[in-house]
């Protein structure tokens, strides 16, 4: 652990500003300067609000790793349990992705039992319909007691753009509503900050949760992977996101027992979800889904290889869309990863359109570009370089 000081967390006291009530604290390093860090709900649930520094501990950590910066948290204690995890939590983030871990020095809380109830992570996509779902109309089989649903404001949709959420979460209310879920929204700043973004969803979506520990005992995570197709290091994942939870308020990462194409299935009966999913990050109006982008088009490939048309895009796709998307798949390993999916899903159902043939080779062809660049780098560079030389000279050549 580093010995470094510098980095401090002071949590003030809630205070209330027309229907708003805000949970703020001072956060300072030299890194970061001075900053405020704040979690903000209505007036009205004012009593669901933590009484604990621990969503400030979970949203702050991961930046003082980065700095390599003990952190000392001042105002509020923190819960015993979640330091100790927070710990393990860190053992996780050092071996997947080289953060040097440090030390959390709080004030701890006295042990207490968690409230009954459950809220859930909430972004309107199919991971969350998912989970909302399942909790409320599943059959029983390993479901939590449910009775909130939770959007993040600032993740997603930036805090400057107001209007824009308004329309994303009255998308998301009709869903919870239909299920017969409270719906709340928390705005936060948490990602106004300088944070690795792919590797602070748990995190961030963890200490949001953790912010209504006034009421509920357990915050929701909706999974992305399935037990049999975890691939680790994940950002949010089985192995790591419990360890973000604390004894008067668990983490829970929910879903992992069904695959997407199950979820989806399963979805497919409820008409309100059918209707009212909202994937796409692109759209300028935040509530619609613009069919056109790599999330939308994941999703409109996954439902076309359980073959559903939903009404939550403005029209169904065709499977000359399919094909040019598949063509141009991004070679990042987010995509790959996600168009072997696909194809794994396409096979086991039987499906071979030409879209599918395409995918098949788009990511054949990107693996193994990968596979020689990490086999011979050099000879990667050097192919590249000729193949740039290449096309300079024919350029010249008219």
């Amino acid at each position: 652990m580093t010995s470094a000081p510098g980095f401090t967390v002071r949590v003030r006291p809630a205070i209330a500003a027309d229907d708003r009530v805000r949970l703020a604290a001072d956060v300072r390093s030299p890194g970061l300067g001075e900053r405020e860090l704040w979690y903000e709900i209505d007036a009205a649930r004012a009593d669901w609000l933590t009484d604990r520094a621990d969503p400030f501990v979970v949203a702050t950590l991961l930046l003082a790793m980065i700095e390599r910066r003990d952190l000392t948290v001042t105002g509020a204690p923190v819960d015993a349990v979640l330091l100790r995890n927070l710990a393990e939590f860190q053992r996780i983030w050092h071996a997947w992705f080289g953060y040097p871990m440090v030390e959390v020095r709080a004030e701890t809380s006295a042990p207490a039992l968690p409230a009954p109830e459950n809220v859930l992570a909430f972004s309107g996509g199919a991971d969350a319909a998912f989970s909302a779902w399942f909790h409320t109309r599943g059959d029983g089989r390993a479901s939590r007691p449910v009775t909130a649903a939770m959007m993040i404001f600032g993740i997603d949709i930036p805090l400057t753009e107001p209007d824009g959420f308004a329309r994303a979460s009255a998308r998301s209310r009709r869903l919870v509503d239909d299920l017969g879920l409270e719906f709340v929204t928390v705005a936060t700043n948490a990602w106004t900050l300088p944070v690795p973004v792919p590797h602070y969803t748990g995190m961030g979506v963890a200490a949001a949760l953790h912010s209504l520990g006034g009421r509920f005992g357990a915050g929701l995570i909706p999974s992305t992977a399935a037990y049999e197709d975890l691939v680790v290091p994940l950002n949010t994942s089985p192995v790591s996101d419990w360890l973000l939870g604390a004894a008067r308020f668990d983490i829970v990462h929910s879903g992992a027992l069904f695959n997407r194409f199950e979820k989806l299935r399963l979805l497919a009966p409820w008409p309100e979800a059918m209707a009212g999913l909202r994937v796409c990050l692109l759209d300028p109006r935040r509530d619609r889904n613009c069919g056109k982008c790599n999330k939308c088009m994941l999703t409109l490939a996954a439902f076309r290889i359980v073959g559903v048309e939903p009404a939550c895009f403005d029209r169904p796709v065709t499977g000359d869309e399919l094909l040019r998307w598949a063509r141009t798949l991004p070679s990042t390993r987010y995509y790959v990863q996600e168009g072997s999916y696909l194809l794994e899903g396409a096979a086991d159902r039987g499906l071979d359109e030409p879209w599918v043939r395409a995918l098949a080779r788009r990511v054949r062809t990107v693996q193994v570009k990968d596979a020689v660049r990490a086999a011979w780098p050099g000879l990667a560079t050097g192919v590249a370089d000729l193949h740039r030389r290449a096309a300079r000279f024919l350029a010249t050549r008219g």
